[in-house]
């Protein structure tokens, strides 16, 4: 055997390492998302819809679930409650077939599956197995740790289906015909699995403006140049067959109409020249900027998703340097998609797939690309230091998160699927005792209650928001806002089933703090971030009498709750303003003191929270979430 044949050898066997390494970490990364429980919020009435459109064989044409929501719904409201059949009935199936443990591997293979694709396309077209490995490693584990419930819902499949849409787009510009085929195809399927199918309508407009700006380039400086006829009819049919949907083409109008608009609302807002988006944009969380949360909530770890951005700008502009050229499609492509995800939470997740494939996709351009002018040598070495730069990001955040997650970095799965955010134990207590509707609900709650509730209740709000007033009247109770009480007896409230605390921030739950000093409602129930309040009267008076609880057990529950917050975070102000608030509340103040001191910032005024729940004119919400 000659050492060329060794060599040959060597290499083999160390692909094939290299290969199992990978499956070894994906395979790591898969386990840890079973560590957590089903947590995201839509989950549960996507699965409620799923249920039944199987058991109907029919669309919903009409809100069954709400009682607030108007008999006659508006069209536009009908095409969202239609536009995820596919995904719902998906999801729903997962349930089937292994009950919540079957969505939570659902879950998993949806994070692993994007990052694990993006390995295999750049080890088929010649990448080093560890610069693959390295490329996706970062995202899959910031996914797995940070952003696992996003994944619990059809938009889960949603972000798989964007990288597809682009490795299909890349193969179509080398005149793939089979490629042209399946992204028809894909998109077809994706616009009836979940309305993010409009970010893959705007990817491809991207790449077919990109495109055509490149042949119109080069067609000046080198002359008669053909089109790329493929590409370019593929593209634009794969747009067209998004119409095959049960909604056409309205949803696809209404989708971006109502982004461009918020934008513009925003931005009009910004100039001081007035402007408002609706109460979904204003106050649902993955509406909010990235730095809403980096600011405001105190999630630090975005930090590691710009310092991922900013590497992998630099990583281009060394490209198109040492190329001489931009690849314009490529771009603006990641323009928009960085400015999508700062500016619209819900694109975090979709920035970091399409992102890391970008930066795979660099890699393994500066691999192929030589130029006399930079040397063999050092263009080789190039993808080797932007590779050994993303592995040195992963172990950094990996150290930074396990300062929090230790207990998830080992691979197993968990004991409770429900999340224990979710009112099990309340809606229990309410499946034994005849308590009569109407009820208010929390709005984050509203999709728990659907799937756990349905039919015996109805809910008030669920994440769906189908109208805007009902929303408004919906927040200004649960913040107690002037008018609050009036809002309850418009709509006949018998009981209202609240938290204490908002999970996502540690602030207290206005209303659960107003009902104490309020006769005309009841505690019956209080417990793990729960509690139920019925209406005083005389129709109640049985579950009154069995089952009042002094009302000041809310501040105490408030205490535990912020206690099991801070156990994760021992340092943010928000959990510790909040417990100092709630055992002001309850008298002790020395305790309420100690906690004070160490926040004077907060203490001055600026930032308390407790009985401050809304602007003097009660017209303008605050960020409790």
């Amino acid at each position: 055997m000659t050492s060329t044949d060794v060599r040959q050898t060597d290499n083999h066997w160390g692909r094939w390492a290299w290969h199992l390494l990978a499956l070894l970490f994906f395979a790591w990364i898969f386990f840890i998302t079973t560590n957590f429980s089903l947590n995201d919020p839509d989950l549960w009435w996507h699965l409620k819809t799923g249920q039944v459109t199987l058991e109907t064989r029919s669309l919903p044409n009409k809100d069954l679930f709400s009682f607030t929501s108007p008999a006659q719904l508006p069209r536009m409201e009908i095409d969202g409650l239609r536009a995820h059949w596919l995904g719902q009935v998906i999801f729903y199936l997962s349930y089937l077939i292994g009950g919540y443990g079957g969505v939570g591997v659902f879950r998993g293979l949806l994070i692993v599956a994007p990052m694990f694709a993006i390995y295999l396309w750049l080890v088929r077209k010649g990448v080093k197995p560890w610069m693959a490995l390295a490329t996706g490693s970062f995202g899959a584990l910031m996914l797995a740790v940070e952003l696992f419930y996003s994944f619990e819902r059809p938009q889960g499949i949603s972000f798989l289906l964007a990288l597809l849409a682009i490795m299909l787009l890349e193969e179509m510009k080398g005149g793939s015909k089979a490629m042209a085929v399946l992204l028809v195809l894909l998109m077809v399927f994706w616009a009836n699995v979940h309305a993010g199918f409009i970010v893959g309508v705007v990817i491809i407009l991207l790449y077919i403006f990109g495109e055509a700006v490149t042949w119109g380039y080069r067609r000046l400086r080198e002359g008669r140049l053909r089109p790329n006829y493929l590409f370019f009819g593929g593209a634009l049919a794969a747009e067209l067959a998004t119409g095959i949907n049960p909604n056409g083409y309205t949803l696809s109008y209404n989708y971006l109409h109502g982004l461009l608009a918020k934008f513009l609302a925003d931005l009009q807002h910004t100039a001081g020249l007035g402007g408002r988006s609706g109460w979904v944009a204003n106050v649902v969380l993955e509406y909010r900027p990235l730095i809403y949360f980096y600011r405001d909530l105190f999630y630090r770890w975005l930090m590691f998703y710009w310092v991922f951005t900013g590497m992998l700008i630099v990583l281009l502009l060394f490209k198109y340097w040492v190329r001489k050229k931009i690849d314009l499609t490529e771009f603006f492509t990641v323009c928009f998609i960085s400015f999508f995800a700062n500016y619209y939470a819900r694109g975090l997740m979709f920035s970091i797939i399409i992102l890391s494939f970008y930066y795979g996709k660099s890699l393994l351009e500066l691999r192929d690309f030589k130029r006399r002018t930079f040397g063999a040598n050092g263009a080789r070495r190039a993808p080797a230091f932007f590779a050994a730069i993303m592995i040195a990001t992963t172990l950094w955040f990996g150290l930074y998160a396990s300062k929090s997650y230790a207990w998830a970095f080992k691979p197993g799965m968990t004991n409770q699927w429900v999340s224990p955010w979710y009112p099990v134990s309340a809606d229990n207590f309410l499946k034994e005792h005849d308590i009569k509707p109407p009820m208010y609900n929390f709005y984050t709650w509203g999709g728990f209650l659907i799937w756990d509730l349905y039919p015996k209740y109805k809910d008030f709000i669920d994440g769906r928001a189908l109208s805007d007033s009902i929303s408004r009247s919906a927040d200004a109770i649960l913040k107690s806002y002037p008018g609050w009480r009036q809002e309850l007896d418009a709509y006949n409230i018998n009981f209202i089933l609240v938290p204490v605390v908002f999970r996502e921030s540690g602030y207290i739950i206005p209303i659960s703090v107003s009902l104490i000093d309020d006769p005309q409602w009841k505690l019956v129930y209080i417990g793990d971030n729960s509690a139920i309040f019925v209406r005083n009267t005389a129709e109640n008076g049985d579950i009154i009498r069995q089952y009042s609880i002094d009302k000041r057990a809310v501040l105490k529950e408030i205490v535990n709750v912020e206690n099991i917050l801070l156990f994760g975070d021992p340092t943010n102000p928000i959990y510790n303003i909040n417990k100092a608030d709630a055992l002001s509340a309850l008298g002790d103040g020395q305790d309420a003191r100690q906690i004070y001191a160490m926040y004077p910032d907060w203490v001055r005024g600026k930032f308390s929270t407790l009985f401050t729940y809304y602007s003097p004119d009660g017209s303008r919400p605050l960020p409790f979430q």
